[in-house]
C-alpha cells in the first residue's frame, strides 16, 4: 500500500496474474455520472496500464456501477523540485456488459479539468 495518496482509500483487487494488490480508490458522483479515481501508488504489481481491464471489471461488479455512466481517471504522482506533482489520465474502454475491452488512456491536458480533478481528490464529494 505504499505511495497511495492519503486522499484515496486503499482497496484490494487482483491483478491480471490473480495476485492481490492494493490500489488507491475514490468513487464520487458528478450529476448522474460516477467518477472513479484510481492510483497504483508505488505498487509495481498494481500498474494500471497493465491491469486496467482487470481492475475496473472488478470495481464495476463490486460496486454495481453502470459502465456507460462511469468515468475512470488515474492519478500519477511524481516527485519534482517543488514537491509532488499530479498528472491525470482518463481511461476509455469499449464495454461488453461488465467486461472492458480495447482500453486506452489519454492524458488530461485541459487546465480546468486537471484543476477539477485535483479538487475532487481532496473533497469528500464532488460538485456536479
Amino acid at each position: 500500500m505504499t505511495g497511495i495518496p492519503s486522499f484515496l482509500s486503499p482497496i484490494q483487487l487482483h491483478n491480471r496474474l490473480n495476485r492481490p494488490v492494493w490500489i488507491g480508490f475514490k468513487l464520487t458522483r458528478r450529476g448522474k455520472r460516477q467518477l472513479v479515481l484510481l492510483s497504483a501508488g508505488n505498487e509495481s504489481g498494481a500498474q494500471l496500464s497493465k491491469n486496467f481491464e482487470t481492475f475496473v471489471g472488478q470495481i464495476v461488479r463490486e460496486f454495481k456501477l453502470d459502465p456507460a455512466q462511469t468515468d475512470f481517471v488515474e492519478l500519477r504522482q511524481e516527485q519534482c523540485e517543488e514537491g509532488m506533482t499530479n498528472s491525470w489520465l482518463r481511461w476509455h474502454a469499449h464495454w461488453v456488459g461488465t467486461a472492458p475491452m480495447e482500453c486506452k488512456a489519454d492524458p488530461v491536458t485541459s487546465e480546468s479539468a486537471r484543476t477539477y480533478l485535483d479538487e475532487v481528490l481532496i473533497r469528500s464529494s464532488a460538485a456536479a
